[in-house]
């Protein structure tokens, strides 16, 4: 179900149930609420929904005008907390195209240990274990939401897991700029520098006073 509200008098799909995907925290307060859809403003509802990830590179982007609902940043050398419930992950044997299909528990979970099988799961072209992908209001302050990617289930970055993400974004920001020495581009610097920015933007948000 698309939720709805109006911005500059225009009506804006601002999200799907509760994920905000083309709106980001801080513009809330920007557009008006519809009758038919959620207020991404009201107390009771902000303990459900999850907003868009503030990324530095969509600072000038208005509600509702936000591209790839699916984007995320993938948190290389992350370590996804122990108590987030995975999920299973469907596998297809792709030679012979015989319909195999087989669904086994998550390989980022504690279970995929578990398994006793004669071939191992390798990761070719793997994609990281989780990805930063939006924030919500939980508690009086801002969290981070991460995804696990091998299985899609959604968790919140706290008790430490946020600064452990903070330093694998950071880790990323360095490596770029290390990978180009002594010929750094500015195109690089430039790069890394966002990582930084969203790192203290995941970090930002926890510091915040929790209102009155």
């Amino acid at each position: 179900m698309g939720e709805y509200a109006i911005y500059n008098g225009q009506r804006v799909k601002i999200g799907t149930r509760e994920d905000m995907l083309y709106l980001r925290w801080d513009q809330a307060h920007k557009v008006t609420p519809v009758s038919d859809s959620l207020n991404p403003t009201d107390p009771k509802i902000l303990d459900v929904i999850r907003f868009r990830f503030p990324w530095p590179d969509e600072d000038n982007i208005a509600p509702g005008e936000f591209h790839d609902s699916d984007r995320g940043l993938r948190l290389d050398g992350f370590t996804v907390p122990a108590e987030v419930k995975h999920g299973s992950t469907q596998f297809k044997a792709n030679y012979p195209a015989n319909g195999y299909l087989v669904s086994l528990p998550c390989p980022e979970g504690p279970d995929s240990e578990k398994l006793v099988w004669p071939a191992k799961i390798h990761r070719n072209g793997y994609g990281g274990p989780a990805s930063l992908i939006q924030q919500a209001w939980r508690g009086g302050r801002l969290v981070g939401i991460a995804k696990c990617n091998g299985c899609g289930s959604v968790f919140r970055l706290e008790d430490g897991a946020e600064e452990a993400a903070a330093v694998a974004i950071r880790s990323a920001a360095d490596s770029i700029v290390r990978w180009g020495r002594p010929d750094c581009t500015e195109g690089d610097a430039a790069s890394a520098a966002r990582l930084h920015t969203i790192a203290d933007r995941l970090l930002a948000g926890y510091a915040l006073a929790v209102p009155a």
